[in-house]
């Protein structure tokens, strides 16, 4: 665990520099990320790893926060659960989870050892909405208790951000 420096309260930002990234106590602001909801054609990835069951289970009670709506095979249908989307491969599988600001979270049910998420940054463009997303990731890693990555799409080796539950903090990565 990093200690505080003396002289920084709980209101205050910390940064500690490492190696290959800023690690702060604070969430970090809409534009402290270089990239990160640059409008280039590509999506963004939310990515959570080493899932098991019980992590899909706590998925699912956190999705009771939020507004979401399910479709299978392009035709809307209620929730089935986690579960029971990652196990019928037989079609595709969105559920949209809906943020204010508003924003569109998107989980397809890829793999069971990994929740995959996806977000169009065209939809982050003020620090509400990027609050919301960050609120999301941390309420996400939080639930899980396991760590969580804000990435490129389909770049999950190259996050631009990591929250850490076990620590409440963030971690600003220096090169996607």
């Amino acid at each position: 665990m990093l200690d505080r420096p003396t002289g920084f309260g709980q209101d205050q930002a910390f940064n500690i520099h490492t190696y290959q990234s800023i690690i702060t106590y604070m969430r970090p602001d809409f534009h402290d990320v270089v990239g990160l909801w640059e409008c280039d054609g590509s999506l963004r990835d939310i990515y959570v790893q080493d899932t098991e069951a019980v992590h899909w289970n706590r998925f699912d009670q956190l999705l009771s926060q939020y507004e979401c709506s399910y479709t299978f095979d392009g035709v809307a249908a209620p929730f089935p659960g986690s579960h029971i989307a990652l196990g019928n491969r037989e079609g595709s599988h969105l559920l949209s989870i809906l943020l204010s600001g508003p924003v569109e979270i998107c989980c397809h049910f890829f793999i069971a050892e990994q929740l995959e998420l996806d977000i169009s940054p065209k939809e982050i463009n003020s620090q509400l909405a990027h609050e919301e997303v960050l609120s999301f990731v941390e309420n996400l890693a939080n639930a899980l208790e396991l760590s969580a990555d804000i990435t490129p799409e389909n770049a999950e080796q190259m996050p631009f951000l990591t929250y850490l539950p076990q620590s409440k903090m963030w971690r600003i990565h220096d090169d996607p």
